[in-house]
C-alpha cells in the first residue's frame, strides 16, 4: 500500500517520466548507474583505495571493449546471430600491425592504415565467402561457423609473423608511436597521449555511426533489416548487399578496438589470444540485450573500471575475469524475456538440426544387414581393444585423453544436439569434476569410483546451475554465460592461489590406484581400457535416454517448446534434465583426466579447448553419437598428430566450415548417407519397398491408365445418349428433345 501511495505522488511520477525519457533517460541511468558502481568500488576497496587514475585508465580500456561489443551489436541486430570471431579478426591484423612497426618499422599511421584496411577486407571475405553460404542454415550451424572463422584467424595469428619475416621472438612491450612521447599525470598514473587517441577515435565511431543509421539509406536499411530480414527483403532492402557492409563495420571495429589496445597494455605475438578479450566485449553486448550502442558504451567502461580497480587492489587479472560470470548470470536472470516480432523470426531454427534415420524395420532383420551390423561393431571394437598395439608410445600415453575428450563429446550431443542448448565452457565442467577428484583422492584418500560418482553429481549440480539462465533467456545468450564459465573455472575455481586448501598441490598429484589387487592404472594400458569402459557406460547412458520418454521429451522441447508443452512436457524440468546428465559426464571425463595427469592444472584446462571440443560434435554431427566419435578421432589426430599448432588451429576450423557448408550433419552425414545407399541398394535387390528411403512404386501401368481414360469417356457419352420418359404422355425423348417437350416445360407463377 505504501509503495502504491508513494507511485501515485507528483514528485515520483515527475522523476519517472524523466528516467524513462526516451532522450534524457538514457543519459541519466548512465550517469547514475556509473555513479552507483564508483562508489560501490569506494566502499568496497577503501583499506586500499584506486586513485582516481585507475579509475580513468579503466574507463580508457573500457572504451576498447566497448568498441568490441558494439560491432557484436551490428551483427546481430542483421543476422541474429552472435560472431564469436569479433575478437580474432582484430587479433590478426593487430599482429600484423605490430610486426610491421616493430620489425619492418612502418610508420604508425600507414600501420594504422593497413590494420582497418585489413579488417574491412576481412570482414567483406568471411561475409561473402562464409557467412552468405549459410543463409538457410540454423543459428546453431551459423554460429558454430563463426566459431570455425575464429579458429581459422587464431591460426592467422600464429602464421603471420613468419609470413613477415619475423624470425626471433618479438618484446611484448607496446611498441612506440607518434603520442608516446606526450604524457601526463591523473594522480598517481602517468598517461601518453595513445590514450586520447582511444577517446578521441571511440567519439569518431559514436558519431559515425549515429550519423550513419540516421542520415544515409544504406544506414536506414540495416535498420530495416536489422528489425525484420524477411519483410526488409520483401521491401525491396538489398539484404545481402546490407549485410556485407555490417560484417565490414563489424570487422573495422574489431581491428580498430585491438590496434589502439596495442600502444596501451600491447599485444601478444606467438600466442592465441583466446575468447577472454572477446568475453568482455559479449559481456557489455549482453547488458545492452544486444540492442542499445548507448548501453553497450556504459556497460563497457563500467566492466573495464572493474577490470582494473580489481587488478590494483588484487595484482591478478584473473579475478575480473571470474567476476564476469556472476554478472552474467544476474543480468540473464533479471532480463525478461519478450521478444519483438522481428526479433523472433527464425528463433525457432536455433534448434533444428540433422537427424539421423535407424534402420528402417523392413529391412531390421534382412540377413545381409544384420551381418554388415555384426561386422562394423566387431570391427570398431577390435579398433578400440587392438589398435592400441600399433601406436607409437606417445600416442599410447595419449590415446587416454582421446577417450576422454570422446566422453565430453558425447555429453555435448546431449545438450547441444538433443537439447538444443549451445555450450561454450563444457572442459570448464569437466575441470570442476578434475578438482572434485582430486580432492578426494588426495586429500581424503577416496575410492577410486567413489570419486568419479561424486564428481559426477557435482558436475551435474554445477551445470544444473549454469543452466538456469536457459529457462528465462535461451539461444546464444546462454552460449555466453557458458564461455564465461569456463574462464572462471581456469583462471579462478582452479586456482592454487585461491583454493590451495581444496586442491592436490603438486607433491600430493593425483595418483592412479591399484584396483582390487590386479588392475593397476598406472599401467598405461589398463588405464585405456578403463577409459574405454566409462565410454562404453557413457554411450549405453546415452542410448537410453534417446529411446526413453524423457529423451523423446527433450527431442520436443527443443523443435517446439509450446507445443511440447500443450501436451503437459515441463520444458523447465526437462532442459535442466539435459544439463544434469551433460554435466555429469563432462565431469567424470574431468575426473579420469585428473587421474591421467596426476595433478590438476589450470593451463590443462583452457576455454579454448571446450571451443575445439564443440567444433569436434559439428564435425561429426552434432546429434549423432557416432558422428561425435567420428569428430574426435579427428581432432585427436590433429591434435597429436605431428601438425604445428597453427596447423592444427587451420585445419580445425576450415575443416568445420568444408563440412558445415557441404554436409551440414557433418561425418555421421556421410556415414548414414553410406549407409543408406547400402539399404536402397539391399531394398532394390530383394524387392522390398521402404517408403523411409525409396519413393512409393506406381501400380497402375500407362496402359491402365489409357484404358480407365477410355471407359470414362464410354461413360460420359452414354450419359450423352441416354432416353428420358414423359410422365404425362409416355413419349420416350432424348436429352435434346425433352428441353423443348411442352409437358416438361415450367410454367410461370404469378403471386
Amino acid at each position: 500500500m505504501l509503495a502504491n501511495r508513494l507511485a501515485e505522488q507528483p514528485v515520483v511520477k515527475s522523476v519517472q517520466s524523466v528516467w524513462r525519457h526516451p532522450r534524457v533517460g538514457g543519459p541519466l541511468r548512465a550517469v547514475v548507474g556509473l555513479g552507483s558502481l564508483w562508489l560501490a568500488l569506494v566502499v568496497l576497496l577503501r583499506n586500499n583505495e584506486p586513485g582516481i587514475g585507475i579509475y580513468l585508465f579503466g574507463v580508457i580500456i573500457g572504451l576498447l571493449y566497448s568498441l568490441l561489443a558494439i560491432g557484436l551489436i551490428l551483427i546481430y541486430r542483421a543476422t541474429r546471430i552472435i560472431n564469436f570471431a569479433q575478437a580474432e579478426i582484430g587479433a590478426a591484423t593487430g599482429v600484423m600491425a605490430v610486426v610491421l612497426i616493430k620489425i619492418h618499422h612502418v610508420p604508425y599511421i600507414v600501420a594504422f592504415g593497413i590494420a582497418i584496411g585489413s579488417g574491412l577486407l576481412a570482414g567483406m571475405l568471411v561475409e561473402v565467402l562464409i557467412i552468405r553460404r549459410f543463409a538457410k542454415s540454423s543459428r546453431l550451424v551459423l554460429s558454430v561457423a563463426t566459431i570455425g572463422v575464429g579458429l581459422v584467424f587464431a591460426g592467422l595469428q600464429l602464421l603471420i609473423p613468419h609470413w613477415l619475416g619475423a624470425t626471433k621472438l618479438i618484446d611484448p612491450a607496446p611498441p612506440a608511436t607518434p603520442f608516446s612521447q606526450v604524457h601526463f599525470q591523473v594522480g598517481n598514473f602517468r598517461f601518453d597521449a595513445n590514450s586520447l587517441v582511444v577517446v578521441f577515435w571511440v567519439a569518431v565511431v559514436v558519431i559515425g555511426l549515429t550519423l550513419f543509421f540516421r542520415a544515409t539509406d544504406i544506414g536506414l536499411a540495416v535498420r530495416g533489416s536489422a528489425e525484420n530480414a524477411d519483410r526488409a527483403a520483401l521491401l525491396g532492402i538489398p539484404v545481402k548487399r546490407v549485410s556485407t557492409v555490417v560484417w565490414m563495420l563489424a570487422a573495422a571495429l574489431s581491428s580498430l578496438a585491438l590496434f589502439l589496445r596495442v600502444p596501451i597494455v600491447g599485444l601478444p605475438i606467438g600466442v592465441f589470444v583466446g575468447p577472454v578479450i572477446l568475453l568482455y566485449g559479449l559481456a557489455a553486448a549482453v547488458i545492452a540485450r544486444m540492442e542499445s550502442f548507448t548501453t553497450a558504451l556504459i556497460a563497457g567502461i563500467a566492466l573495464g573500471v572493474i577490470e582494473q580497480t580489481l587488478y590494483y587492489f588484487t595484482r591478478d587479472p584473473s579475478v575480473s575475469g571470474a567476476l564476469i560470470l556472476p554478472i552474467l548470470l544476474a543480468v540473464m536472470l533479471l532480463q525478461r524475456d519478450k521478444l519483438s516480432r522481428g526479433q523472433d523470426t527464425g528463433v525457432s531454427t536455433w534448434s533444428l538440426a540433422k537427424e539421423f534415420r535407424p534402420i528402417p524395420p523392413e529391412l531390421r532383420n534382412v540377413p545381409i544387414v544384420v551381418w554388415t551390423r555384426l561386422a562394423l561393431g566387431a570391427a570398431t571394437v577390435a579398433l578400440l581393444l587392438f589398435g592400441y598395439n600399433g601406436l607409437a608410445f606417445k600416442q599410447q600415453i595419449l590415446a587416454s585423453v582421446v577417450v576422454i575428450y570422446a566422453i565430453v563429446a558425447v555429453s555435448l550431443v546431449i545438450l547441444i544436439g538433443w537439447a538444443g542448448q549451445i555450450s561454450l565452457g563444457q572442459w570448464g565442467l569437466a575441470g570442476i569434476g578434475a578438482g572434485v577428484a582430486g580432492n578426494l583422492s588426495a586429500l581424503h584418500n577416496a575410492d577410486f569410483f567413489v570419486t568419479l560418482i561424486v564428481a559426477g553429481v557435482v558436475g551435474a549440480v554445477v551445470a544444473v546451475v549454469i543452466g538456469l539462465p536457459a529457462l528465462r533467456i535461451t539461444g546464444l545468450y546462454l552460449a555466453v554465460t557458458t564461455l564465461a564459465f569456463g574462464i572462471t573455472v581456469q583462471n579462478y575455481l582452479l586456482s592454487p592461489v585461491y583454493f590451495s586448501s581444496l586442491l592436490p598441490t603438486h607433491s600430493d598429484g593425483v595418483p592412479r590406484p591399484f584396483l582390487y589387487g590386479r588392475f593397476d592404472l598406472t599401467n598405461d594400458r589398463t588405464f585405456y581400457y578403463l577409459c574405454l569402459v566409462v565410454l562404453a557406460l557413457c554411450l549405453a547412458s546415452a542410448r537410453a535416454l534417446r529411446r526413453s520418454r524423457t529423451g523423446r521429451a527433450i527431442i520436443a522441447v527443443r523443435d517446439n517448446t509450446k507445443a511440447a508443452q500443450s501436451y503437459a512436457v515441463n520444458s523447465s524440468s526437462i532442459k535442466l534434465w539435459a544439463f544434469a546428465l551433460s554435466g555429469f559426464w563432462a565431469a567424470v571425463a574431468g575426473a579420469l583426466f585428473a587421474y591421467h595427469q596426476g595433478q590438476v592444472s589450470t593451463q590443462a584446462f583452457s576455454p579454448e579447448l571446450s571451443l575445439t571440443l564443440l567444433i569436434v560434435v559439428v564435425i561429426g554431427g552434432v546429434t549423432s553419437i557416432p558422428g561425435a566419435l567420428l569428430g574426435t578421432l579427428y581432432i585427436g589426430a590433429l591434435k597429436y598428430g605431428d601438425i604445428s599448432p597453427s596447423g592444427q588451429l587451420l585445419a580445425t576450423g576450415f575443416g568445420a566450415l568444408l563440412l558445415l557448408m557441404f554436409f551440414p550433419g557433418g561425418l555421421a552425414q556421410l556415414f548414414y548417407g553410406t549407409r543408406d545407399g547400402f539399404l536402397r541398394w539391399v531394398a532394390a535387390r530383394r524387392g522390398i519397398v521402404v517408403p523411409s528411403l525409396l519413393a512409393d512404386s506406381r501400380t497402375i501401368e500407362p496402359e491402365a491408365e489409357g484404358d480407365v481414360l477410355s471407359d470414362a469417356v464410354v461413360t460420359a457419352e452414354a450419359h450423352v445418349d441416354a432416353h428420358l420418359r414423359c410422365p404425362v404422355c409416355d413419349a420416350l425423348l432424348t436429352m435434346a428433345e425433352a428441353a423443348d417437350h411442352d409437358h416438361l416445360q415450367v410454367e410461370a407463377v404469378t403471386v
